[in-house]
């Protein structure tokens, strides 16, 4: 069966109506269904949204122009939740060439109320609305069309309950005095720049896992660049260009031609053919004329590494236990490696880490450099939740 409207909107008139609507309410529920594995954009196969009314889908197939949309993700005085929303604001804020503005994300949310970090909606469902959503839809082919009802159906599912969460979480979270601990960490999510970092994530992650030499680290930024813009002007993965590895085995052989170049595992004629003479390029010039390239933290790495990891992770859920708040919300893991390599010794040395700053120092407080610098003690306790306590002793 085919499904026409009110759930679904196919022209850009009723869409500029729903949105007119949607202004004037102080929260709506927003969702996306995408397919990314096959281009560097991924195309955008429906927009769900639900306001008082219920919930609503708009096919971007039908309607080309979704311009309205950039109006309400704009604007200041509707909040825009999402769930789990960072995929949801890039794909979107690609598509309307418009910045979010007031946005909530339900998962984040959640992770301060004592879920784990990234729970699924199916499960904040359950536990704030007690209903059971429909499976089954989990691997549709969003691009196909007509779509049947039961698959909008689901996909309006996922904006269906978001409000009455919203609502819950926002009265916990202020009863618990964390909405604006929640406020703070959600920042991110409405930052412009959180969404152009994806070249530096790569370079960071190529470097950590092919163990990049140093002084080829011009070659690997040159080539990370190379990638990136070679893959957004054919709309395509970066993985269609070139996957990690190859990246990493060619900046650490910095191949000077085509031979070289060949004798590389995983190089492909194909790649070869296409790029070899590009790639050599860019190996050449980024030898002789290296770019400065994003900077690697460095720590002053002191005995006892892996003894204060191990001490940190039960801290931290001895922490997440008593404060409620999910331990990966707490502390990254990248962060505890940090702090296990380069411990800080003082107040001053602590809020000079700014992932440790705002609503993280005023959670974990002082306790965490006492920690590190060895005056508290770790003790079995059967009386506190996790089974374990810290107590402070004498030097």
């Amino acid at each position: 069966m085919i499904v026409t409207t009110p759930s679904m909107i196919t022209s850009r008139s009723d869409l500029r109506d729903l949105v007119s609507g949607l202004m004037e309410e102080d929260a709506v529920a927003l969702d996306t269904e995408f397919h990314g594995e096959k281009r560097y954009w991924p195309d955008l196969y429906l927009v769900q949204i639900a306001g008082k009314n219920g919930p609503v889908a708009i096919d971007p197939l039908e309607v080309e122009d979704l311009s309205p949309l950039a109006d309400l993700v704009a604007s200041k005085s509707t909040v825009k939740v999402i769930h789990s929303a960072r995929n949801d604001i890039e794909v979107l804020m690609h598509q309307l060439g418009a910045g979010f503005v007031s946005v909530f994300d339900t998962q984040l949310a959640a992770a301060f109320l004592g879920f784990d970090r990234q729970p699924s909606l199916s499960s904040l469902v359950k536990a704030e609305c007690g209903v059971y959503p429909k499976k089954g839809q989990t691997l549709s082919d969003w691009s196909l069309r007509p779509l049947g009802e039961d698959q909008v159906e689901y996909a309006l599912d996922d904006v269906r309950y978001l409000l009455e969460i919203y609502r819950n979480q926002v009265s916990r979270l202020t009863e618990k005095g964390r909405l604006d601990w929640y406020r703070q960490e959600a920042a991110y999510l409405t930052d412009p720049a959180t969404y152009g970092n994806s070249i530096h994530r790569s370079f960071r992650k190529i470097r950590s896992r092919s163990k990049i030499r140093s002084n080829r680290l011009p070659v690997l930024w040159a080539m990370v660049k190379w990638r990136e813009e070679t893959a957004r002007e054919l709309n395509r993965p970066r993985n269609f260009v070139a996957r990690d590895h190859v990246m990493g085995a060619i900046t650490s052989m910095a191949p000077g031609n085509l031979n070289s170049l060949s004798r590389l595992r995983d190089v492909s004629e194909g790649f070869i053919s296409r790029w070899g003479e590009q790639v050599l390029e860019v190996v050449r010039r980024a030898q002789e004329d290296p770019e400065d390239y994003p900077p690697i933290p460095k720590h002053n790495t002191r005995p006892g590494v892996s003894a204060r990891k191990d001490i940190l992770r039960i801290f931290l859920k001895q922490e997440s236990c008593r404060l409620g708040i999910s331990h990966e919300l707490l502390l990254s893991p990248e962060l505890i490696d940090a702090l296990a390599k380069d411990p800080p010794e003082s107040e001053k040395e602590l809020n000079s880490i700014e992932e440790l700053s705002g609503w993280r120092k005023e959670a974990l407080g002082n306790e965490l450099i006492s920690l590190l610098n060895g005056s508290l003690a770790l003790r079995l306790n059967s009386s506190d939740c996790s089974g374990l306590d810290f107590i402070r002793i004498n030097d």
